[in-house]
């Protein structure tokens, strides 16, 4: 291929880039803002929501201790005892209710049992009074950010808005890469290059391709609300390329498996999120260390008429021991649990962890599973050890949900989170105005040139205002 056909063809795939780009971002554009403006307020989801529902989570911290957590969830199962709650936090803060929520009824199980008409039930800490419930479903000023939640995540429609914003992130997905190429310097016209073999004159010599891109990068001060808009998105949708496309891609992934795990399968080798990965070797049987551990625990007791070696009373503790044994043996530290639960039908208890290698609280936490009759270790989840396709999707859905960091960095990133979600419905703005102005350009241009023409001719000149 000769340098004027090269030329030429990059001119055209120049022209069809910006088509779908421009078109395809005008169709996203609503979408996008709204999401973009919900992605910024959900980045501080716990903050926001405790703040709406400030009646139910929020209680006055007391001087005396607080009741065992085992005893507040006795409280609330002996409250609602035709709602299962299997699951248990490890932990209580002075100024909040504790939160239980009911189980969520899977596959055919779900059909069998009757809706709870709440989700969350809030206890007192202090003395187990059961401050109330919330049906997070409801239209009431406490759900507020939930309502955000899924305006962002479903557009209040369920499957359908699903399926549409997930179509919507591929879209995105792909006009990523079509708008950062379209940043790049423009390639010489083959007119142009052309007329500049017909002098004997040698012709300048060109700057190179990193400081003809360089102004994209730029933001110009002084210049004209046109120029403003025009700098604002490309610098921007380049500076923050890198995580425009992370949050467009984990969102096909939240919305649109059906796409999202091929590729993923086919590019870094995804494994699925259903079933994850149990640990390999030692890790899945009790050693010697562990068994030592048991009879540091708290004693047997009783739990339902028959002796058990872990019930809800010692659970935490003793899961957290073994959480930290399994840990220390495989070279890392327990940074947090989590959350813990009891899998009855397998006589299990199930703690979830992380620690200093793991992704984040979520997706990419490890987790422990020991026997509640014999306290046997039987299974040891560790985040870090995911495959690495595993490890790049938790990586999207982590930095997409901000689970990530503790105190001030967890902090910063919320921030950063936020400003991305600005920056979202700034790009979708910016892009509109620009669309506007040209053809406010375009149809300037071609009245001129038809009253030219008519004045030309002796007709009326056009006097129709844009």
């Amino acid at each position: 291929m000769t340098s004027l056909s090269f030329s030429s063809f990059a001119s055209n795939l120049r022209r069809i880039c910006l088509w779908i780009h421009r078109y395809t971002g005008l169709v996203m554009a609503g979408f996008l803002i709204m999401a973009g403006i919900t992605g910024s307020l959900l980045a501080f989801h716990e903050e926001l929501d405790d703040m709406f529902n400030y009646k139910l989570a929020q209680i006055e911290r007391q001087d005396g201790p607080q009741l065992p957590i085992a005893i507040l969830h006795d409280k609330v199962i002996a409250a609602y005892p035709e709602y299962n709650f299997s699951s248990m936090p490890t932990s209580l803060e002075a100024d909040k209710s504790a939160v239980f929520s009911v189980d969520r009824a899977r596959g055919q199980s779900a059909k069998n049992q009757p809706k709870a008409p709440f989700q969350e039930v809030y206890v007192n800490p202090y003395n187990g009074d059961i401050v109330g419930t919330r049906d997070k479903d409801a239209w009431a000023w406490r759900n507020t950010m939930w309502k955000v939640f899924w305006l962002h995540r479903d557009l209040l429609l369920g499957d359908i808005g699903k399926l549409l914003l997930g179509l919507i992130a591929l879209i995105w997905t792909i006009n990523c890469f079509i708008g950062f190429y379209l940043t790049f310097p423009r390639a010489i016209n083959g007119k142009k290059a052309l007329q500049k073999t017909v002098p004997k004159t040698t012709p300048k010599k060109r700057a190179s391709f990193i400081k003809r891109w360089l102004p994209a990068w730029k933001i110009r001060r002084k210049t004209n609300t046109f120029k403003l808009n025009y700098d604002l998105h490309h610098a921007f949708g380049l500076w923050l390329w890198l995580m425009l496309f992370v949050i467009a891609w984990s969102s096909v992934g939240f919305n649109l498996k059906s796409v999202y795990q091929p590729v993923m399968q086919a590019v870094v080798g995804f494994e699925g999120r259903e079933g994850k990965r149990e640990e390999k070797g030692k890790s899945k049987t009790t050693d010697k260390s562990s068994e030592q551990a048991m009879s540091a625990v708290a004693p047997m007791s009783t739990e339902t008429g028959s002796n058990t070696f872990v019930n809800k009373a010692n659970s935490i503790a003793y899961l957290t021991e073994q959480a930290h044994i399994a840990a220390q043996k495989n070279g890392v530290t327990v940074q947090q649990t989590l959350g813990i639960r009891r899998l009855t039908e397998e006589g299990q208890w199930q703690m979830r962890f992380k620690t200093d290698k793991d992704v984040g609280t979520h997706g990419g936490a490890s987790s422990i599973t020991v026997s509640a009759a014999t306290g046997k270790v039987e299974k040891v989840n560790f985040g870090y050890q995911s495959a690495f396709g595993n490890k790049i999707d938790q990586w999207c859905s982590t930095l997409h949900m901000g689970h990530i960091g503790q105190g001030n960095a967890h902090l910063l990133y919320q921030i950063f989170l936020a400003m991305i979600g600005l920056a979202v419905a700034v790009l979708s703005a910016t892009g509109v105005y620009l669309w506007v102005k040209a053809r406010q350009s375009r149809l300037k241009q071609k009245l001129t040139i038809k009253n030219k023409f008519s004045n030309h001719y002796g007709k009326p000149a056009i006097k129709k205002q844009l």
